[in-house]
């Protein structure tokens, strides 16, 4: 039965909160405080950006640590502000809807994945319905609600009992193409699995570790893929596509390669014989240029579609043709190797390495640069990390979102995110946002030297507390003082740390 006298905002509040979001990021003018203070009545979580793009970026943050859509809330003509945060979860395939008012439509239309524009209040939910599903399903991305003018504080007849979430389509293959690549691995000398950034995204990592065991093949990952299916795995060949990336020489000696939900990393697999390419979006196949096939479909329906079949064949390959690289792997992160860079992260495994629920966050140029490959992360979710698509600032608010999924479910989760170069990165003014609403977490500043300004100062100066560290001898002590102090003040602890990276 319709609900009659609701405002268009009440509902938004109660199908965002049906959708699994229970909270949202914004920064609203005076025409958005209806559906502001519509979120703040339904009870759900609100984080208040200094900069629409920062907004974006928070919510960017929460969807990639929780494995849900992230929400955003802007006001009218925000659409400029809103694109650098749109485009990046666009690249990268990051769920995230955006409730804006009027005027914000024309600038993200090149950069969304879907916008409505101009929505009526009595449109709302169908519309909120229709922009959840599209966020979700193929490759997910970034879609734009645009409501008219007045909209949110109209009265619709809305029947809940009637209302529920729209099917989200996933892909499976069909059993004649898991069928080939059975045969294509088993047939092949050095085949390899390589687990994309789809495969978190798809909860699809144990299912990969299922079939490595039972087909005896060794699987590496893309930073995008990072830990997602264990590091301390006998079959574990490493991470490719970066600096210190110990998977390199298997990739490179493999003859048949099963990517699975790599997308668009055209130059990664370029010499390899054979390529089988598995992704949920169509537009990503075949651009490697490499023989084999390419199939349309769900990472996770995949592998256990491709899991079952060998095991219905009784089919294993007698042994392992790489050894037990992760070793390898795991002894230079924690070696005292020529560069200070791998200091850092050794000292980071001893102190992070051990909690489950560590999050690291930072970009793919300093993943690269820095020695991302020997950060102590295992597991789906544990590493956030930022494509080469997107805009200078995303580090800081994604974060700030990604410490808001945690602080429920897992309120003593550590958060650390990194950056490098000399000075706060863009979009650092959200520290303050960090500090006035109690945000804790670790910030790290790698920088080679010490030409630019008092980053400690002036993290003090946005309400967190500042360590600098110089040296080698006082970095494990300055790591556990900052995990200690985030939760202790209940603000971010920011280490500026002088650092070498990769050579």
């Amino acid at each position: 039965m319709p609900m009659p006298g609701t405002t268009a905002a009440a509902v938004t509040a109660r199908i965002v909160r049906d959708e699994g979001v229970d909270h949202v990021f914004g920064c609203p003018d005076a025409p958005g405080t209806p559906l502001y203070a519509a979120f703040a009545a339904d009870g759900s979580g609100r984080l208040t950006a200094r900069h629409p793009q920062s907004a974006v970026h928070m919510a960017d943050g929460w969807a990639r640590a929780s494995g849900r859509t992230g929400v955003v809330v802007a006001g009218p003509a925000s659409g400029p502000g809103l694109v650098p945060g749109l485009h990046t979860a666009r690249a990268d395939g990051v769920p995230l809807v955006c409730l804006a008012g009027p005027g914000s439509a024309g600038p993200a239309r090149p950069v969304a994945k879907q916008v409505l524009p101009a929505t009526p209040a009595a449109r709302l939910p169908w519309a909120l319905r229709e922009a959840f599903r599209t966020a979700r399903e193929g490759r997910p991305g970034p879609v734009l609600v645009e409501s008219a003018a007045g909209a949110d504080e109209a009265g619709i007849a809305y029947g809940p009992a009637a209302d529920a979430p729209l099917p989200v389509r996933t892909d499976a293959p069909h059993p004649a193409q898991v069928t080939a690549v059975l045969e294509l691995l088993l047939a092949a000398r050095r085949p390899l699995l390589l687990a994309g950034g789809g495969v978190p995204e798809s909860g699809a990592g144990t299912a990969l570790r299922a079939l490595a065991e039972w087909l005896r093949v060794p699987f590496a990952d893309t930073p995008g893929g990072r830990g997602c299916a264990g590091l301390g795995h006998d079959l574990y060949a490493g991470p490719v596509g970066c600096r210190a990336g110990a998977g390199q020489p298997a990739l490179d000696a493999a003859d048949c390669v099963l990517a699975l939900a790599t997308g668009r990393r055209t130059g990664l697999l370029a010499g390899v014989p054979t390529v089988v390419q598995v992704d949920a979006d169509p537009s990503a196949l075949g651009r490697y240029g490499t023989p084999g096939p390419g199939i349309a479909a769900d990472a996770r329906l995949f592998l256990e579609a491709l899991l079952g079949a060998a095991r219905a064949a009784g089919e294993r390959r007698p042994r392992s043709w790489t050894g037990p690289a992760g070793a390898a792997v795991r002894a230079d992160g924690t070696g005292g190797g020529p560069v200070p860079v791998r200091r850092v992260h050794a000292e980071l495994a001893a102190v992070f390495g051990t909690a489950p629920d560590t999050r690291f966050v930072l970009t793919d140029e300093v993943y690269a640069e820095w020695g991302g490959a020997l950060l102590p992360v295992g597991g789906e979710r544990r590493l956030l990390l930022r494509g080469r698509g997107g805009p200078p600032g995303w580090q800081v608010p994604a974060a700030l979102g990604a410490r808001a999924a945690l602080a429920a479910e897992a309120p003593d989760a550590v958060v650390v995110g990194i950056e490098a170069g000399p000075g706060l990165p863009a979009l650092a003014e959200e520290l303050t946002v960090a500090a006035e609403c109690s945000v804790p977490y670790v910030q790290l500043l790698l920088d080679r030297d010490e030409c630019g300004p008092d980053t400690v100062r002036l993290a003090e100066a946005y309400g967190c507390s500042g360590r600098r560290v110089t040296g080698r001898a006082g970095l494990r002590s300055a790591l556990e003082w900052a995990r200690k102090e985030t939760f202790s003040t209940r603000r971010p602890a920011v280490l500026a740390v002088l650092a070498a990276p990769e050579e």
